[in-house]
């Protein structure tokens, strides 16, 4: 019997999207502060972790020396073709002893959406929000459920698009409206150091919602006499997804006519004109600072 290496091994992984060529940077420390080690030479060696415990050899490197301590291997897209978990063995020596460290990798399938967002947006994804999932019970390596199934597709690039709407429904969800971009075109790049909290919060609501959605059609399996699966409770856990929808509809409808109110080129009559100018008379007494609408002039 042969174990996947993704159910043996808990670490934290590193994702990198499949085609992908990402820098992977390594520092050294000595004595608790960033340091070249011997040579300032650092090797690396990628390697395919096989379902049966063995290794495969992809490519060797040796790191590119960015600044003290601080040394980086960008992989090419050849070797990261393969989905598959990963391994990066980083080799190196401090006082003429030979060190080493090993990088945690797990290379997903292409996502136009995940490989399209900026580096600080997918860190910020995977940080703030993919985290959040990464413990649920019923899934072999933790996660959704549905990461199980072949016509299921969540994964990072499905987040991504979640965050994209959940960014898209910030912009108009109240007063004033905006057009905050998550890549800076079409509109500003959102700041993620002023409010980043709010666009992982929602980002995370999209994802549970995306979840309720798709576990919406389970089908219960009902019989004797006749085996069958029964889907007819179908059109009742719609509406209720439907009714938490249209909720947050009507709000954004709301500010989608308050936002178009003034558009078309208003014209405002400040005084004068046709009608004159009015002014409240000046009555003395308890209702001298009531206005009467009489006096005109022009």
């Amino acid at each position: 019997m042969t174990v996947d290496p993704g159910l043996i091994d808990w670490r934290e992984r590193t994702y990198l999207s499949q085609y992908a060529q990402p820098p992977l940077t390594f520092a050294t420390y000595i004595g608790g502060v960033l340091a070249d080690p011997d040579g300032s030479h650092v090797t690396g060696r990628l390697v395919m972790q096989n379902p049966d415990g063995t290794d495969s050899l992809v490519n060797t490197y040796t790191a590119v020396r960015e600044s003290t301590g601080v040394y980086v291997i960008t992989p090419s897209s050849a070797d990261t073709q393969t989905p598959g978990y990963a391994e990066l063995d980083w080799a190196y020596s401090i006082s003429g002893t030979p060190q080493q460290y090993a990088s945690w990798l797990q290379i997903g399938p292409a996502n136009p959406t995940w490989d399209a967002l900026p580096q600080d947006m997918q860190d910020f994804l995977e940080q703030q929000v993919w985290v959040r999932f990464a413990d649920l019970f019923d899934s072999p390596g933790g996660g959704p459920n549905l990461q199980s199934y072949f016509q299921a597709h969540w994964s990072r690039g499905r987040a991504a698009q979640m965050m994209s709407i959940a960014l898209m429904k910030i912009n108009a969800v109240g007063q004033p409206w905006s057009n905050y971009t998550l890549d800076g075109n079409g509109g500003p790049q959102y700041s993620i150091q002023f409010w980043g909290g709010l666009l992982a919060s929602y980002t995370y609501v999209e994802c549970v919602k995306q979840l309720i959605r798709s576990y919406t059609e389970q089908p219960q399996f009902a019989g004797p006499p006749v085996a069958r699966l029964d889907r007819r409770d179908y059109v009742d856990r719609w509406r209720a997804a439907l009714a938490d929808e249209q909720a947050e509809l009507k709000s954004l409808l709301d500010v989608f006519k308050i936002r178009h109110i003034m558009n078309g080129s208003p014209r405002v009559l400040v005084s004068g004109g046709t009608y004159g100018r009015y002014a409240p008379t000046r009555i003395a007494g308890s209702v001298a600072a009531r206005p009467r609408m009489w006096a005109r002039w022009y």
